[in-house]
């Protein structure tokens, strides 16, 4: 899909805010708030916008520790791993790598003891996990939410 400058102004003015409302959007890219309607609809139809969500503050809600876990999976194993992935709560992202590890997860726990059980228990009782490398994340400095062209 060809996204034009219209496109991406909404994009970018609705990645910094996602709940400004369609005439503050119309003004921010210069069209009516009919276009924002049409366009936004389009965008969403052929899923550049996949889906609206909200951003919490983690340690607000008790997540006091973030990890990111690299995991070696046994050959061929990695791709089924999917689903079973996707069913821990903990994982907020999980991504496949080249290289020396198959498998990234972005981890988002209480505390130490969690992680421990999450890593030792639930993700390494998983079938086809082979080794993993949990590195604890002191601070975070950047988070965003999507990247836009040009912002």
């Amino acid at each position: 899909m060809h996204l034009d400058d219209i496109d991406l102004a909404l994009l970018r003015a609705l990645n910094k805010d996602g709940r400004l409302p369609a005439a503050e959007l119309a003004a921010r890219a210069n069209v009516s708030r009919g276009t924002v309607y049409a366009r936004l609809e389009r965008l969403r139809r052929a899923g550049v916008i996949r889906n609206f969500s909200i951003d919490v503050d983690h340690q607000q809600l008790g997540l006091h520790v973030t990890a990111l876990v690299l995991v070696s999976a046994g050959q061929f194993r990695w791709r089924e791993m999917s689903g079973e992935l996707a069913a821990l709560p903990e994982v907020q992202y999980a991504g496949y790598l080249t290289g020396g590890f198959d498998i990234v997860l972005l981890v988002r726990v209480r505390d130490t003891e969690t992680l421990r059980a999450f890593v030792l228990e639930k993700l390494q009782g998983i079938p086809g996990v082979r080794s993993t490398r949990t590195l604890t994340v002191v601070e975070e400095v950047v988070d965003r939410p999507s990247i836009v062209p040009g912002d």
